[in-house]
């Protein structure tokens, strides 16, 4: 697998803050997950890596070209997508489509406002207004927007936010799909962290501007286990039925349904299930994943070695 950056020594401080400190890592193509609690580094490290803040010290490349010097063949191939997109609502999004291939100067605009659309599966909703759209078909325009310059590389901050949780399982199985067959590399900045490992083939971990780890996900993990969905209705033994029935590996448990993740379209099933039976969904929440059991391990293991070093 090709290296898409290459990080060393980076450094960057704002007065007596350290956002970055000293940070080193190869990160292959692919899907990376890029995960740290606020104040971590994140958004220095993508402000950067975008050529829009000059590190201190220390060098990096994105896809073979210095952003701080070369931003605008940085920002030729990579794309950004941040957190809570937001578009004209009185456009049409054949309108703002248009509009956006046209600021990124691309050629046969519609064509490729249509190529893209066909993607993500919305070029049957181009007509309507975005005021009309819900927030999965806000999140879809905005990768429809961020694919129109053929990017090689697309960050996306926070890119299942506000999004209920068949939301953000499509919006997940979207990136896979578009690495497979497009061939384009993602940078996944997010707080949400059991879906993460469905889709992310690299981890890059930063703790207040230290990396703590960067790593291939599966040398973390040989097999990663399946995610476990706890879901809640108002009546648990009726979905657990059907889902059963349907296949799909579930237990029932004395207040909900827990359903095995074996793939990621399990749960968007299970979801549609209820709601063709009338069923009222009052809490899905994912159980720990392999990323959050590495996260609260690493944070665990600094805090040890921390009241260690007191003593």
């Amino acid at each position: 697998m090709n290296e898409i950056m290459h990080v060393r020594n980076l450094t960057k401080s704002y007065g007596k803050i350290k956002a970055l400190d000293d940070v080193s890592f190869d990160m292959p193509e692919g899907v990376t997950a890029l995960i740290g609690p606020n104040g971590s580094g994140k958004t220095t490290l993508i402000n950067i890596i975008l050529g829009l803040v000059k590190p201190d010290a220390g060098k990096i490349t994105v896809l073979g070209f210095d952003p701080w010097r070369n931003g605008h063949l940085v920002r030729g191939l990579v794309s950004v997508l941040h957190e809570k997109p937001s578009f004209p609502k009185w456009f049409t999004g054949l309108e703002y489509l248009l509009y956006a291939a046209d600021l990124y100067g691309v050629l046969n605009s519609r064509d490729r406002v249509y190529e893209v659309a066909s993607w993500l599966n919305i070029a049957s909703e181009l007509n309507r207004r975005v005021g009309e759209y819900s927030a999965g078909m806000v999140q879809r325009l905005g990768l429809a927007q961020v694919l129109l310059n053929e990017p090689k590389l697309i960050i996306l901050d926070e890119p299942t936010a506000n999004l209920d949780p068949a939301g953000r399982i499509e919006v997940l199985n979207l990136i896979k799909a578009l690495k497979k067959d497009k061939g384009i590399s993602f940078i996944l900045s997010s707080h949400v962290l059991p879906e993460l490992a469905r889709v992310c083939d690299f981890l890059v971990f930063l703790h207040y501007g230290r990396l703590l780890l960067a790593s291939d996900m599966k040398s973390l993990l040989p097999v990663q286990p399946p995610i476990e969905y706890k879901i809640i209705t108002n009546n648990n033994q009726l979905l657990f039925e059907m889902g059963v029935k349907a296949g799909l590996s579930m237990e029932l448990h004395e207040d909900s349904v827990v359903l095995k993740n074996m793939d990621p379209d399990d749960l968007t099933k299970v979801l549609r299930l209820a709601e063709n039976s009338g069923l009222t969904i009052r809490h899905v929440e994912p159980e720990e994943s392999i990323i959050e059991a590495i996260y609260l391990s690493i944070l665990r293991e600094k805090e040890n070695r921390r009241r260690t070093s007191i003593l």
